[in-house]
């Protein structure tokens, strides 16, 4: 059972930052819950100096510095890398942000188009703001990150973006929280094939953005699931037919639990979406 109490409100869901960093608490005990609070922190609005001093001293909890932001204005992108004591380095990248008109349009083009940093075909909006950030991702790399081990991480759209990334970025692990589809299958199994890519997918019981875009237009997922269950928990020994019956049984509670009303997420499909939801499953 998960010790984070579960978040139903919609400002967890629009705005993820604004919440103490879960790195008061203390160390990370895993990458996974190491790349869930990053991809939290992501969402932090660094362009104004403000927000950016305490996306560094929340880092500086965990152990980085060097901290370099990445923006790429005409597609709203933004994302930051991170040096840690140990010598490896993160890159994170943010996700849709409600009030960005930008994000949305990104979201909505659902073509695919022929990825220029690898093979298959990917989802052209994920393509272009992957493509807008990465000459600043790749200054960096070669800069103050040259020659260390990567840890790529985002959630959502930021997911998507890590995904397109980790090959041409020679990352060593890929972390991904409410991911949707980002290519074909050509695409899919290209990463798959990576011996020295460590992916790991984590969706959150209900979460409809990891549903979308859908199979019927050829897209697929990178990695298996790791699944985190309707109480909270990574579970991945659920049968594809135990994990429909989990989420159809979560939806039920949920419903029992958190009727509508001022501030609260209508459905669990979009409640599980909030990074904080995710990160229950990892942090004590």
């Amino acid at each position: 059972m998960a010790l984070i109490e579960y978040d139903p409100t919609s400002h967890s869901l629009l705005h993820p930052e604004d919440r103490p960093s879960l790195f008061l608490r203390g160390p990370a005990q895993s990458r996974e819950a190491l790349a869930i609070e990053a991809s939290r922190l992501a969402y932090l609005r660094f362009e104004d100096f403000g927000k950016r001093q305490q996306l560094c001293e929340d880092l500086a909890l965990a152990g980085y510095s060097d901290v370099t932001t990445f923006v790429h204005v005409p597609t709203d992108g933004a994302g930051f890398g991170a040096i840690h004591i140990d010598g490896s380095a993160l890159i994170a990248f943010r996700g849709t942000q409600a009030d960005h008109y930008q994000d949305w349009l990104t979201n909505a083009q659902v073509a695919l188009q022929a990825w220029k940093h690898g093979s298959g075909n990917v989802h052209t909006g994920f393509a272009r703001t992957a493509l807008g950030l990465w000459p600043h991702v790749e200054k960096w790399l070669k800069g103050p990150a040259k020659g260390r081990d990567v840890i790529i991480c985002g959630h959502s759209l930021g997911a998507a973006i890590a995904t397109l990334l980790a090959l041409p970025a020679g990352a060593q692990q890929l972390v991904t929280l409410g991911s949707p589809r980002v290519g074909d299958d050509t695409f899919a199994q290209s990463l798959k094939q990576q011996a020295l890519l460590d992916i790991i997918r984590i969706v959150d019981c209900c979460d409809v953005v990891t549903q979308v875009p859908p199979a019927l237009m050829g897209y697929r997922h990178v990695g298996q699931q790791n699944y985190i269950d309707r109480h909270g928990a990574i579970n991945n020994n659920l049968t594809a037919i135990e994990i429909d019956a989990d989420r159809i049984r979560a939806g039920w509670e949920y419903a029992q639990q958190y009727p509508p009303g001022p501030g609260i997420v209508a459905l669990r499909d979009l409640a599980d979406h909030a990074p904080i939801n995710y990160a229950r499953a990892f942090w004590p």
